[in-house]
């Protein structure tokens, strides 16, 4: 991983995600146009599909970027349920749970980032698809879709899905390690 990898562009384009990010978390407690919020959130979502895109028609794909990728989607989708849940009717319960798994997840990269173990689990179809799902949710809630709560059951059912098929990996991957 050499030092000039952070500036290749797709790893700029993951950066800017973590600012927009950061802002939404910031203007969840300033009183701002929700629009402005919405727009950010958008950007930093059609990022989170351009960084992947660019990093491989430049053919740039780095280890950092791999590294950056998993981080800067847990910090996107942890600042718009803040937004959501403080701002707007997103049910606290669900944001309790929503950042226990966040940090549940971010522990386990730690833990075996400090064990100086390969990056462990890739992302998989699954894990897009529930990344996909849950953006298009917090749009149905950021727009007061109607139905947007019970849009989340169908999220939350296959959140819980996911995240056990992503334990089963891990299990996997630990044993063969």
């Amino acid at each position: 991983m050499g030092k000039k990898d952070i500036l290749k562009i797709p790893n700029l384009i993951t950066l800017s995600r973590f600012l927009g990010s950061v802002l939404i978390l910031l203007f969840t407690f300033i009183d701002i146009n929700k629009w402005l919020v919405g727009i950010i959130y958008i950007i930093s979502i059609l990022s989170d599909k351009l960084d992947g895109f660019s990093a491989r028609l430049l053919k740039q794909e780095t280890e950092l970027g791999k590294k950056l990728e998993a981080p800067a989607d847990a910090l996107l989708v942890y600042s718009i349920f803040t937004y959501l849940t403080f701002k707007l009717d997103f049910p606290l319960n669900l944001y309790k749970i929503a950042i226990f798994i966040l940090v549940f997840g971010f522990i386990l990269n730690l833990i075996f980032i400090l064990n100086k173990r390969k990056w462990f689990v890739p992302s998989f179809f699954a894990g897009k698809i529930m990344i996909a799902i849950v953006h298009l949710n917090c749009l149905a809630i950021f727009f007061q879709i109607p139905y947007h709560l019970r849009i989340l059951w169908i999220t939350i059912i296959f959140g819980i899905l996911t995240f056990s098929w992503y334990l089963y990996e891990l299990y996997n991957f630990a044993i063969k390690k």
